[in-house]
């Protein structure tokens, strides 16, 4: 299984970064947790034996899982007793360097941008908002000044927690923030992949912006 793939590429992120720890591996399925996120993330091209895998693996103690099959993601979600669930599609950067306005000053998050932080963004538990932080995977976007934007990436490698906030909104400061983002994973040497959850159409859009190739496949994460 090649995971270059589009699919795969959370998979390959944390195998290539070191966090990533296989379950369980075979030619057309690959199980891995990942020691910070805490994720499970499953890839298969047989969706049969992927199934197997969640079988012999997931023993309940699994909060957060990524299947790379929708159907099978459908199913494991029903099965397993998730408490929620996001269809997406994966997007991937394969571009050159991006190329900064300079519109925004940018800085990483430190400790003391917490409670603005927290009190903003609420799709992250505040736990993992602090150590995102901590880990120096956020960056924020100030204009005049004035704090415009963030965005970085999700403990599990995956770009994301893009938010610009509504009075400067329309003057292209959450594609100068992805930018910053996509800027900085090329210079770690990898490669630059979020998901699109299927019916945001404005993530649709600004990806396609940006020139990330998106997949055609739906990919599944869920967690309790």
């Amino acid at each position: 299984m090649d995971l270059t793939g589009i699919d795969f590429l959370g998979i390959d992120r944390v195998l290539r970064r070191g966090t990533g720890k296989v379950i369980e591996r075979h030619d057309t399925a690959l199980l891995v947790h990942d020691r910070i996120s805490g994720a499970c993330m499953l890839g298969c091209e047989d969706a049969e034996l992927g199934r197997d895998l969640l079988l012999r693996n997931l023993k309940g103690g699994c909060h957060l899982l990524m299947v790379s099959d929708h159907d099978l993601g459908l199913e494991t979600f029903a099965r397993y007793g998730f408490e929620g669930m996001m269809e997406c599609y994966q997007s991937a950067y394969y571009g050159g360097m991006p190329e900064m306005t300079g519109c925004l000053a940018l800085r990483d998050a430190e400790e003391a941008d917490l409670p603005v932080l927290t009190n903003t963004y609420d799709l992250v538990s505040e736990d993992d908002l602090r150590l995102i932080v901590q880990r120096r995977k956020l960056i924020l976007g100030f204009a005049d000044g004035r704090l415009a934007g963030f965005m970085g990436e999700h403990l599990e490698g995956s770009m994301g927690l893009l938010h610009v906030f509504p009075e400067f909104r329309r003057r292209g400061y959450a594609t100068e923030l992805e930018k910053a983002v996509i800027k900085r994973t090329l210079q770690e040497g990898c490669i630059p992949v979020c998901q699109i959850e299927k019916s945001n159409s404005a993530s649709m859009e600004l990806q396609r912006k940006l020139g990330l190739t998106v997949s055609h496949r739906l990919i599944c994460w869920m967690w309790k």
